[in-house]
């Protein structure tokens, strides 16, 4: 009788899709199935680093349908000083502070690193502004990597990691695989990504701007999606591509992570139902 394969999962980018992702973990972790690596990117690195920390499935749902998560991101920003002083002191500058998030994410894994964490092992990704690539972390501080990974570029000012000012890790790698082509310990990359359904364009010039940026980061994330699918069969790895949509979730209704939670867990079962079940 063969083994079960060893499978690694990455979650990818998305604006609060932390909560989308922790049901997703959640639901495969209650049907026996265990990564042997996790990785993630911006909301992905948030629940990919609470869940390999160790946290209980109960604590990490707490933890990303509360408010508490997202505020923290702007809670250390000294309002009026940031946004119109500080700004012209940094090549890079962003609206808010995101600080606190580093602080928040402490409280809840502690000071640990990445490379500490074994069962699964983690990889988060971050944009590292001043050499213009994607750093695959491996190891540093975990928290500020979870914190660096979800900052959205001009919403929030880059965090310092490994020495390298670092930013949103989906830019470039919206759902980070890469280095898993040639890990020989890893036979199935799963990726979680989470999209938007088409809706009706905003009416702001505002809305339209920020919709055409969205629609041009899908169709190179697209791009780059298939050329990761063709890598990974040069490779020799099996990849499955699963995809949870639903509404952008908003700091407005934090009621509402409660169903991305749930559409997430329905996603885990169906990729059970369809595929994992007959491998392990």
């Amino acid at each position: 009788m063969s083994s079960p394969p060893r499978i690694a999962i990455s979650l990818g980018a998305s604006f609060m899709g932390y909560a989308t992702h922790a049901g997703f973990m959640a639901r495969l972790h209650a049907l026996g199935v265990r990564p042997v690596a996790l990785a993630g990117a911006s909301a992905g690195a948030i629940t990919s680093g609470l869940y390999a920390a160790g946290l209980e499935q109960e604590a990490i749902r707490q933890t990303v349908l509360s408010p508490r998560l997202y505020l923290a991101f702007a809670s250390r920003t000294k309002w009026i000083w940031h946004q119109f002083v500080n700004v012209f002191k940094h090549r890079h500058p962003g609206f808010l502070d995101p600080k606190g998030a580093i602080a928040h994410f402490e409280s809840l894994v502690g000071t640990r690193s990445i490379e500490s964490l074994t069962d699964p092992k983690l990889m988060i990704t971050l944009s590292d502004l001043s050499k213009n690539e994607t750093l695959f972390a491996s190891r540093g501080p975990l928290a500020t990597a979870m914190a660096a990974s979800s900052c959205v570029p001009m919403l929030f000012s880059p965090l310092e990691f490994d020495g390298r000012m670092c930013t949103d890790g989906g830019v470039a790698h919206e759902t980070p695989v890469d280095p898993w082509f040639k890990d020989e310990s890893i036979d199935h990359i799963v990726m979680h990504r989470i999209t938007q359904p088409q809706g009706k364009p905003p009416l702001m010039l505002p809305g339209r701007l920020l919709d055409t940026i969205a629609a041009s980061h899908e169709s190179m994330t697209r791009q780059i999606l298939a050329d990761r699918i063709e890598l990974a069969r040069l490779h020799g790895k099996k990849l499955t591509l699963i995809t949870t949509t639903h509404p952008r979730p908003s700091p407005l209704f934090p009621g509402r992570l409660k169903n991305c939670y749930q559409l997430g867990e329905d996603t885990a079962q169906k990729l059970f139902d369809t595929e994992l079940s007959q491998l392990l």
